[in-house]
């Protein structure tokens, strides 16, 4: 059950991060870019998305197409775009929730006023 745990881990990691979490649901919405489409979309350096496309990639959750000169990303599979979306669906029913929940304001640094 460990390695299982640690790599469900790794996984939610890399989609936890911000700017990586903003390609994934710009490719989704997109279906294929370039970095140079990624970046200029997103407002980061190329050098940054490149980074951020080698994590997702490593870690299945993008893929590569290359045609010439030119590198084209998507979602790697129906699994994974699956997983995103029913992500999208529970964060609507459960927002208020989610974005109420002391245990993660404490575990990224942030003060809760009280209500």
């Amino acid at each position: 059950m460990e390695p299982l745990t640690n790599e469900l881990e790794s996984l939610f990691s890399a989609l936890a991060d911000g700017t990586r979490l903003r390609i994934v649901l710009f490719l989704l919405d997109k279906g294929e870019a370039t970095v140079d489409e990624i970046s200029k979309s997103l407002r980061k350096s190329q050098s940054l998305i490149s980074h951020h496309m080698a994590c997702l990639r490593n870690c299945g959750i993008v893929k590569v197409r290359k045609d010439g000169k030119f590198s084209y990303y998507s979602m790697s599979s129906p699994e994974i775009i699956e997983l995103i979306k029913l992500s999208i669906n529970h964060v609507k029913k459960y927002s208020q929730s989610i974005l109420s929940c002391d245990v993660l304001a404490e575990e990224k640094g942030q003060v809760k006023l009280s209500r």
